[in-house]
């Protein structure tokens, strides 16, 4: 039954990604809505996409983040301290005076005293150094000047990252689209498949006043117009089930699209047959060029690759520019305020780091080989996707094909059924079989198309092609 495959396709969709803040969507009214203003109504409000947006913008501040290490870094500072003690040192200075020397005469006696100027001991002065208040108020800058490539190779990390995070974007756009491409066919179908059942009821119940007329007319048995009854009664709860399910497929399209679920919500389309021409090895080729899961992964490759750069240079030593400007209190022996400043260029090297860096580079080894053989897989994975896909679309419309014709043919059946029994020479029995015959023609015709319009967007995804676009 299209009820059943139907929920199918529609309650992996209901868990795709959350409804919209509800906030938003009580600005919603009753709404009817084509596939295309579906699309963009999920593109605009769905959880699943804002989250992925914010991916996008996180990645836009990294590319922020790694370009301002190009920039000098410049950082104001101010200190207060006050000591409890002050350094000091002691000197010993000469003390000077008057010295009283001897004069001797030429035969050597002492004649006298004279009076000369001289060293006649010593004194210890003590010296304090600086002051016991110091205040400080510096602005400092330091600007790289050689890291071997490292600040560059992180700034084209950082570039990459966005693209791919760009093309994680897409894909969570693509896959959002595809769900509310089939969550819109799978309602849609069951939309139409509550009217084809209606209008299979009002054939029963016209079946049975042919019926009660003939039994009045005694050209009916009993068990004829008791069958006919029963058959009727039989598709009330037939018309239920379906009903049922349009309501859960109504739920989950209106998860997708943010409505809450109070909101009356009505589809705008049909399902038509537009076969299509697919040349399966193009696909595959498309597929590998145009996935943005491919590209992501290409992206990451190049990632890990710089990354292994990075982590080999990180023994490397790097170069710097330091300047200090000072305001500061004492100044130099003086205790007043005054400036002062510094230029200077600083060397860094790490010699041991505890073998981390060796376990880095091997991180990043393992990470490109990830990457490597992550793509191969990718790649695996998208050619038996794409081929799937191909089949699928194939079967699909050899499925639509036959359908349609058996349509023809099943109510063909019925109106010669219907003749026949108008003149006696077919059975009630006869009837209701082919007016079953009928309905079940046309739900597999209804299930057939919903089919084939899904297996062309599951192609068009499963090759990169955008699904914003309208339908062929």
């Amino acid at each position: 039954m299209v009820m059943r495959r139907a929920f199918k396709t529609i309650l992996p969709t209901l868990f795709v990604v959350p409804s919209l803040y509800a906030e938003q969507a009580t600005t919603f009214s009753p709404t009817t809505l084509t596939l295309e203003e579906a699309v963009e109504r999920a593109l605009q409000y769905n959880e699943g996409i804002l989250l992925a947006r914010y991916g996008v913008r996180e990645a836009e501040a990294g590319v922020t983040v790694a370009r301002a290490e190009f920039l000098p870094r410049i950082s104001l500072q101010a200190s207060y301290a006050r000591l409890a003690e002050l350094p000091a040192f002691e000197m010993a200075m000469p003390e000077y005076g008057s010295l009283q020397l001897p004069v001797f005469g030429l035969t050597g006696d002492t004649i006298g005293f004279t009076v000369v100027p001289g060293v006649v001991g010593a004194d210890t002065l003590e010296f304090q150094m600086g002051e016991e208040e110091n205040y400080l108020g510096r602005a400092s800058l330091q600007q790289p000047l050689f890291t071997w490539g490292k600040i560059l190779t992180g700034y084209q990390i950082s570039s990459l990252n966005l693209k791919a995070v760009r093309e994680d974007y897409r894909k969570t756009e693509s896959q959002l689209v595809l769900g509310v491409t089939k969550s819109f066919y799978a309602a849609l179908s069951l939309e139409q498949l509550v009217r084809l059942m209606e209008d299979a009821k009002e054939q029963a119940a016209r079946h049975v006043e042919a019926v009660e007329k003939r039994y009045e007319a005694g050209l009916a048995s009993r068990f004829d117009l008791l069958r006919a009854r029963v058959q009727l009664a039989n598709m009330e709860p037939q018309v239920a089930q379906v009903r049922n399910g349009l309501e859960l497929a109504l739920t989950g399209l209106k998860a997708l699209l943010g409505f809450p679920q109070d909101v009356p919500l009505t589809l705008r389309g049909e399902l038509k047959y537009e076969p299509i021409e697919v040349d399966l090895a193009q696909s595959l080729v498309k597929a590998r060029v145009s996935r943005p899961e491919v590209t992501a992964l290409m992206l990451r490759k190049s990632i890990a690759s710089k990354a292994l750069s990075i982590a080999r240079k990180a023994n490397w030593p790097n170069v710097a520019l330091i300047a200090n400007y000072d305001y500061k209190k004492p100044l130099y022996f003086e205790n007043e305020w005054g400036t002062d400043w510094s230029v200077g260029i600083g060397l860094e090297m790490p010699l041991f780091t505890g073998f981390g860096n060796l376990g880095r580079i091997e991180e990043a080894r393992a990470r490109l080989g990830q990457a490597e053989h992550g793509l191969k897989l990718l790649e695996q994975s998208i050619e038996l996707e794409v081929r799937s896909a191909y089949l699928q679309l194939e079967q699909a419309k050899r499925l639509a094909e036959s359908q349609k014709e058996n349509v023809a043919q099943a109510e063909e059946a019925l109106r010669i059924a219907e003749d026949r029994y108008e003149i006696g020479l077919a059975t009630s029995l006869e009837v209701m079989d082919t007016q079953l015959a009928v309905t079940r023609a046309k739900t597999n015709y209804l299930q057939s198309l919903s089919e084939h319009l899904i297996a062309k967007a599951e192609l068009r995804r499963a090759t990169g092609e955008q699904l914003r676009l309208k339908e062929d």
